[in-house]
């Protein structure tokens, strides 16, 4: 029979243990890629703490023609969620985004007219 002790101390380390799982993943932070820097200022502002936010432009970059690196696909792999602006304002992100499997895509200018 297990003593109260022993009781107490497993008891103990299943609570230790919760409370270090619950802390790791309350940590890690909804991670979201942009095409360029506008949309992750927009989107910085509407996450705030909640999510981690980056581009895959750096500020000035030519959006239009923009060529992603490989880099660019292993980050954007690692995305819980891609928000570009749509309206050809990005031609190659279709190209870029077939090469990503499962990640979700916001077109945030779906429902604009020009």
């Amino acid at each position: 029979m297990l003593s109260i002790k022993k009781v107490t101390m497993l008891l103990g380390c299943l609570v230790l243990t919760c409370s270090i799982a619950f802390q790791a993943s309350a940590a890690e932070k909804f991670k979201v890629i942009t095409t360029f820097t506008i949309i992750a200022d927009m989107a910085k502002n509407v996450a705030g703490d909640a999510a981690e936010v980056s581009s895959i432009t750096k500020p000035g970059a030519e959006i239009h023609e923009y060529q992603p690196t490989p880099g660019d696909i292993k980050r954007a792999q690692g995305a819980q969620l891609i928000l570009a602006n749509g309206m050809n304002l990005e031609l190659w992100f279709q190209r870029f985004y077939q090469h990503l499997n499962g990640v979700p895509e916001v077109i945030v200018s779906s429902g604009v007219t020009p």
